[in-house]
């Protein structure tokens, strides 16, 4: 794979393709979760937009919704991936 500068991961398909991947965090009831941005890419399209209030419509803690919260207080973190863990098939711990 080869890098295009300026880099830009504007898109779940432009993500996928660089190979990096995403966490995302519920700020009220504390809950973390690794997101698979190829299975995004398949539910979504490689088109849709990865910033934060983007991905806010899409994303959402179930666990929050079920008990009435506020179910879109979340925060969303990338995750860069060496070379490496790229030929391993790594996966990151959730």
């Amino acid at each position: 794979m080869t890098m295009k500068f300026p880099f830009s991961e504007g898109t779940l398909g432009r993500k996928l393709e660089a190979g990096t991947g995403m966490s995302v965090d519920c700020l009220t009831c504390k809950r973390k979760a690794t997101l698979d941005v190829a299975e995004l890419v398949k539910r979504f399209g490689p088109d849709q937009p990865c910033p934060h209030w983007d991905l806010l419509k899409i994303i959402y803690c179930h666990e929050c919704r079920t008990a009435g919260r506020d179910d879109r207080n979340l925060q969303f973190t990338n995750h860069a991936m060496t070379p490496d863990q790229r030929k391993g098939g790594w996966t990151p711990l959730s």
